[in-house]
Parts: C-alpha cells; structure tokens; sequence
C-alpha cells in the first residue's frame, strides 16, 4: 500500500478515527493489527519474515535481561546472544538481498581458478522494507546488551515497534530509546498537533507527486539513453536525479513523520535541507539521518571511531560508507557510490589547510556568504558526481557516463541542447519550476531552525493561500499515476 495511493487515503484516516475512539488499553493492539494488515497489503507472506525478526530480536533481549549481573559469564552470554540474533537477522537479510551477489562474486572467483559453478534455480523477490525493519530491530537487541534500554516484556507493544506502519518500510529507522516508551503514552486528539501532522503530510505529498514524479520522468529519459546523450545532458540529468531522490526520499519521510505525529507519536527527523550543505561531512549528517546514525552508533564506533589516530579513523569512515552503500543495493556501483562518498570527507579534511590558503590568496574569506555559496555548489556537485554510480544500472554503464560528463562536455551542445526536449512538455516543466522555486524557499526558511508550522502557522492568508497551492498542485498531478517511492527498492 503506497502512502501515495487510494488505498492509504482511505486506510490513514480509518485507522486513526478508530485510534483515537477505542479505550487507551486497546490502542496497541489495534496499531499492531493496523501495521500488519498495511504490510501484508504487499505480499501477506511478508509478515512471516516482519514477525521472525520481532521474535528473534525480543527473545534475544529477554534472555539478556536475565543476565543482569555484570559478571564475566553473565557477559560472554549476553554477547553471544547478540551474536546469535545478528546472525539470524543478517541471514535473512542475506539471503533475500543479497544470494544473487554472492553467488556471482563466488562464481566469478570461481571462474578464475578454471572452476564452473551453476547457479541454482532459485527465485527470490526481495521483501518490501526488509533493510529497514530489521536495522530497527538490531538497533533494540544493541541498546538492550550495552544497557542502555530494560528489555521489552509486552510482546505485542515489541512488535509495533519493530511494525510501525508510517516508518515501516523507508524508515525514519527509529531507535527503541525514542520510539518504544511513546507506546506507553496517552495520546489525545489535540487539534494543533493533527493540524501540524496533516501539514507535514501534505508537504510530503507535494515532494512526492508534484516533483518527483517529474524530475523521474527526466531522470528516466536522460539515462535510459545515455548512449545517444552528451556529456550535458547526461550531467543536467545526473542533476535532476538528486533533486528526484531528495524528493522521493525526504518526501516519504515528511509524510511518516506527519502521520505519526497525526496519532501523538514523535519520529526522528530523516533530513535537514541536505543540499545547503557547505561540505561532504555536513552533507552526510543531514541526508538520511536515521540511516548514517545507526552506522555511527553500531559500525562507526565499535570500529574505533575516531579515537585510535586520524588513520584508524579514515579506515573506519571508509568502512562504515562502503557497507552502507551495499546497504542500498546488492551491487557494486552501490559499493562505489558508498566508497566515494567516504573518500570526498576525507579529502575535504585533508585538503582544509589547502582550501584555506587558496582562499587567503583571493581574498575570500572563511564564513562569507559567497564562501557558503561556493561551498555549497562544489559540494552539491561532488555529491552528484558520486550520484551517478548510484543511478546507473550496472558499473559499465556507470563508467561510460563519467567518462562522458568529463570529456564529452562542450559549450555547443548546451547551446544545441532544446530546453523543451525533457520529456514533459512547456506546462509540466512550468509546474516543475514552480515547486522547485517552491522547494528552495522553504528549504531556505527551514534552514534557519524554522518549522512547517512557523512558515504558515501565524499569517491565516498566507497559510490558506499556501495549502490551497500545494493541493492543486497535487491534483494536477494526478495523471502520473501512484509511483513506487524509490527507497522501497532497498
């Protein structure tokens, strides 16, 4: 069931009426069933494998829960079962992602050495927000060995943490410490908060069908000929594709965030205007926030992080970037994507001394508003450059791209290059330009600390004006149809 969807819009409503009417004891339970029934929307044998995860996770933290005493027996237990309920998550995580790439990096092993090996016949569908759940599940089995959270004894109020269904398949992957104690708390219907979630909400759905649906009609166009594309073209697409995964993406997350806060929930925010960023390590600590902290709190540190010398440290970044980009995908331009990404924060520290003296020589000063500005647009570009291994399809293509951007870019194919010839036509590219216009602005209020709510919340006319906006600029995009939100994929 797509949050963009005729089902959710009669399904979010529905179960909400009912939230707030059934008795405070029944809340739980009628979520729970709320959050299955949405996932099984899917495939209904989904929920075996939402509910091995939650069974796995929550005995593994009631087993750890008897082993209080922090002696060294109780401690080789406790670690054990930690391994053990890493293994059998990561297992199933594995195996639904990730046997076809391990099988072909084996076989391609294999085949160095002269041996043949025949892939097994096997047809496996990767299961909708499997990535996601199970990183919130392990989350909980982590904070429970290191004490940092009781062990949950209600099985039921486990399992709606694990099946939440606004955050369920992209995330915010929210953390037991959050999300787990708000199942406990009397929600009210309070009009303010309802008003503000539907905001969020609302503002999601624009990201969503007003521009993503477009700039993906562009983003399609341009690489799914990037033969016949010139080195232009193929970077105002690579361009267009991050503004279309920020939207996808942060556009998800606003409604998730929106939909909890509708019921009384709190969900960790999962951007931050990630493309006013001023570096590639700022970047990184605004763009998918739940994901990259989890990697800090559960890889990064464990690692050493960076308190075992500046080395250690860009080895351990380097880690924790590559396996989040197999995170997102069971290929290697993800694993490259993941690599560069790392590999531009560690130039960008090393070269700081550089960048300084550069910036003396031309009298630019550090912390200017033409500073921030030329930092932004150099870090904007790094990020689309890493962009195209996460865009392309496989590493040859990939590779071709990259070669083109930066050896086939010439000033008479952008002057030869119609502005109209995007695949959409003079009346979508003018509502595009419009939301963009509409999406720096806010993204540049929101910046500054603000909120949905400060923006519209205290003028009345600006406010109507704006939401009768948005909402026509969402039904003039009903003729693109519910688009899948790309992070499913993952």
């Amino acid at each position: 069931m797509l949050f963009n969807s005729m089902q959710f819009v009669l399904f979010f409503p529905a179960a909400v009426l009912v939230y707030f009417l059934i008795p405070y004891r029944y809340r739980n339970y009628w979520l729970l069933a709320m959050s299955y029934f949405y996932y099984m929307c899917w495939r209904p044998e989904y929920a075996l494998l939402l509910l091995a995860s939650t069974v796995v996770t929550y005995a593994g933290g009631l087993l750890m829960g008897r082993k209080l005493n922090n002696t060294s027996k109780n401690n080789r237990h406790k670690k054990a079962i930690v391994i053990v309920s890493v293994l059998l998550n990561l297992g199933l995580l594995g195996f639904f992602k990730y046997f076809d790439f391990i099988f072909d990096a084996v076989s391609d092993i294999a085949g160095s050495l002269g041996i043949t090996v025949v892939h097994p016949q096997i047809d496996i569908l990767l299961p909708v927000g499997i990535s996601f759940y199970i990183f919130q599940a392990l989350s909980y089995t982590m904070d429970v060995y290191r004490g940092e959270v009781e062990p949950e004894r209600d099985f039921f109020k486990y399992a709606l943490f694990v099946s939440f269904f606004p955050q369920l398949v992209a995330g915010p992957i929210e953390r037991s410490k959050n999300l787990l104690k708000q199942f406990d708390e009397k929600h009210d219907f309070d009009y303010d908060r309802v008003r503000s979630g539907l905001l969020r909400m609302l503002w999601g759905f624009f990201l969503k069908l007003v521009l993503e649906v477009r700039l993906a009609t562009v983003a399609d166009l341009i690489y799914g000929n990037y033969k016949e594309c010139t080195g232009y073209q193929l970077l105002l697409g690579t361009v267009i594709f991050a503004f279309q995964i920020y939207c996808d993406f942060a556009g998800y997350s606003e409604i998730a965030i929106g939909a909890a806060k509708v019921m009384g929930f709190s969900l960790m925010e999962n951007f931050r205007q990630p493309f006013l960023s001023a570096s590639c390590k700022e970047l990184w600590n605004r763009w998918h926030i739940s994901l990259n902290t989890w990697f800090r709190d559960y890889l990064y540190f464990p690692l050493g992080g960076s308190r075992k010398g500046k080395f250690r440290r860009y080895v351990n970044l380097m880690i924790v970037f590559a396996v989040s980009g197999l995170w997102h995908g069971a290929d290697w331009t993800f694993v490259i994507w993941g690599a560069l990404s790392g590999l531009f924060q560690i130039l960008g520290d090393l070269l700081a001394p550089a960048r300084k003296t550069l910036g003396s020589l031309v009298h630019l000063k550090e912390g200017s508003r033409i500073h921030r500005v030329l930092c932004v647009v150099c870090t904007f570009m790094l990020f689309c450059v890493s962009l195209v291994f996460f865009r392309a399809t496989c590493l040859d293509e990939a590779l071709v791209i990259m070669t083109k951007i930066f050896t086939g870019f010439n000033f008479a194919s952008i002057l030869a290059t119609s502005p109209f010839s995007l695949g959409l036509g003079v009346y979508h590219l003018l509502i595009l330009a419009l939301g963009l216009i509409i999406l720096f602005a806010v993204d540049l209020y929101r910046n500054g600390g603000k909120t949905l709510d400060d923006l519209f919340g205290n003028n009345r006319l600006l406010r109507w004006g704006m939401y009768y906006l948005l909402v026509t600029l969402i039904l003039l995009s009903a003729n693109f149809g519910a688009q899948e939100f790309i992070y499913f994929r993952f």
